[in-house]
């Protein structure tokens, strides 16, 4: 199992990332919310028991790798955002930057509009603090 602290760019504090995570958790829902590399490491995470770091970090890895390709041959364009709809839940994967991935999981009772400029806002304060 690789630790946050292992996963982590060089010079990121992943205590700092954390407490973004947990003013987001304070806002629109969210329920769970990482910061991943793009191969599938947990970097920083605030998630509640009962979610393994490393299942969720892998697979939204692979959920916006999968939506960028479908982009790709589609558009020829990249995906800024992917939003998964489950029954209870959204799940909201965008790129912070070319090397990590922010996750969210927020209660379905929110309105997406109220939501996606907020852990947009979310993921460029975590590329500004591991640039």
């Amino acid at each position: 199992m690789a630790t946050e602290r292992d996963s982590a760019p060089k010079g990121t504090d992943p205590g700092y990332l954390r407490g973004l995570l947990r003013q987001l958790r304070g806002a629109n829902g969210v329920v769970a919310s990482t910061v991943i590399s793009r191969d599938g490491l947990p970097i920083a995470s605030d998630l509640p028991v009962g979610i393994n770091p490393d299942t969720l970090a892998l697979r939204g890895a692979f959920m916006l790798g999968i939506a960028e390709l479908v982009m790709e041959s589609v558009e020829s364009e990249s995906a800024r955002t992917v939003v998964v709809v489950a029954e209870q839940h959204y799940i909201v994967t965008t790129p912070v930057d070319e090397r990590s991935i922010l996750v969210v999981v927020v209660d379905r009772s929110v309105e997406l509009g109220s939501l996606l400029p907020e852990v947009r806002k979310v993921a460029v304060r975590v590329k500004q603090s591991m640039a």
